[in-house]
Order: structure tokens, then C-alpha cells, then sequence
């Protein structure tokens, strides 16, 4: 046998030997990189972030619809603390009427009228209640009014009290107001009020047509055009 021959049969049954020491000293390496011991690392991290028997979405769930509370408490306390600011800087208003106010605009006595108010364009006696206490009322740009305590219930027409009926209507000029005859429940007097005033002031309105209720001034409907839709 040449001694090259020989030389590579002796290579050849090395290369086994000289492998298996390279596995030996990679499993030892990972060996050794093990000793952090990752599976209880992620088992440590998760400790304090699940509940047994809770599935994590749940848990997600509930941690979000809290985080929407607490905006939503932050914002009222801003809205409360905006809303105190701007009471504070523009201060309380207090409503003067419905009363009487002093005609004289100047301050002087150039224009002095006495106690006035708005002009009253149509007033209505409503047939239902035979008490003759329900009572409607209507102003220039004043809207319509219902009081039923006029008759017999208030002897002192300083206790008389007026409730306003069309404040969230499209227009609040008045011209007249009709009741309907032949209905004897104040609660369903049936009600038509002509929307614009006629007296061709100088602060006088047009109208937008009818207002009409069926439930004794609860609840309107503006009538624009007549049968024909004109």
C-alpha cells in the first residue's frame, strides 16, 4: 500500500470523529445559551397580565371600554369647567318678561309711553272649557300664548300666568287666531293661527302660512299652500 493510500484511508475514518466532536461542541454551546431559560422568562412576563379562566381578548376588551370612560369622565370635567368659566365671565341672565317694560328707550324721558308691551294682534276664548279660563293670545312677534287661569281662577289679573306655545316654530309674527267651535275637551281644541302681522308697521312681518294644532297647542303643523298647492 503506498503511503498516500494509506493517508487517505486514515483522513477518511477520522472525518467521523471530527464531526461528531463539532455536534458535541454546538449542542454544548446551545447548551449553554439555554441557561436563561426562556420558556420560564416568557412565563414570568405573562404572570400579572392574565386572569385564569379569562380569555387575553376579554381582558383587552375590558381595558379598552375603561380607557373610553376615562375620556369620557376627562371631557365632562372640562365641559364643566368651560361651562363655570363662561358663566363666570358673561354672568346670569335673568328673563324680564313676559311684563311690561318702560317705553322710554332714551334713558330721558323724551319718549315715555308709560309701561308698555307688545302689541296684541289677536286673542282668542277657547268654546271647550265652559269655565271660560283657557284664553289664547297672540303678538306682533310675540307668537301665541295660552293661559287657563283668566276667568273665574284669577279674580287679580296680576296672578293671571301665560305659557308660550310656538317658540320652536319657523315664525313667531302673529295676525290671528281661531278656535274651533263644537269640541267641549280643552285638551283637543283644534287651533289655527295666521302666521304675519297686517298692521303694516314699520317692525311688522310676513307670514309663512298656518299653524295648525289638534292637541289644544302641544304640537303645530305649518300649513304653506291650500288644497289646490297654491
Amino acid at each position: 500500500m503506498s503511503p498516500a493510500l494509506a493517508f487517505g484511508i486514515r483522513i477518511f475514518l477520522l472525518l467521523p470523529l471530527a464531526f461528531s466532536g463539532v455536534l458535541a461542541l454546538a449542542q454544548g454551546t446551545t447548551a449553554e445559551t439555554d441557561r436563561d431559560q426562556p420558556r420560564q422568562r416568557e412565563q414570568w412576563f405573562m404572570h400579572g397580565r392574565l386572569i385564569p379562566g379569562e380569555s387575553a381578548a376579554a381582558l383587552r376588551y375590558r381595558a379598552h371600554a375603561q380607557k373610553m370612560q376615562l375620556r369620557a369622565e376627562q371631557a365632562a370635567r372640562m365641559n364643566t369647567a368651560i361651562t363655570a368659566a363662561t358663566t363666570t365671565a358673561i354672568g346670569i341672565w335673568t328673563p324680564l318678561g313676559p311684563a311690561p317694560l318702560a317705553s322710554d328707550a332714551t334713558g330721558f324721558g323724551q319718549q315715555d309711553y308709560g309701561w308698555v308691551s307688545g302689541r296684541a294682534t289677536a286673542v282668542a276664548v277657547d268654546p271647550a272649557d265652559a269655565t271660560g279660563n283657557t284664553v289664547y293670545i297672540g303678538g306682533a312677534y310675540g307668537g301665541v300664548w295660552k293661559s287657563t287661569n283668566t276667568g273665574p281662577l284669577s279674580a287679580n289679573p296680576a296672578n293671571v300666568s301665560w305659557s308660550p306655545l310656538i317658540d320652536n316654530q319657523a315664525t313667531l309674527a302673529v295676525g290671528s287666531i281661531a278656535v274651533q267651535p263644537g269640541n267641549t275637551d280643552p285638551t283637543k281644541s283644534v287651533i289655527l293661527v295666521g302666521t304675519g302681522e297686517t298692521n303694516s308697521s314699520m317692525d311688522s312681518y310676513y307670514g309663512l302660512g298656518i299653524l295648525r294644532s289638534a292637541d289644544a297647542g302641544n304640537t303645530w303643523t305649518l300649513i304653506t299652500q291650500d288644497s289646490s298647492g297654491t
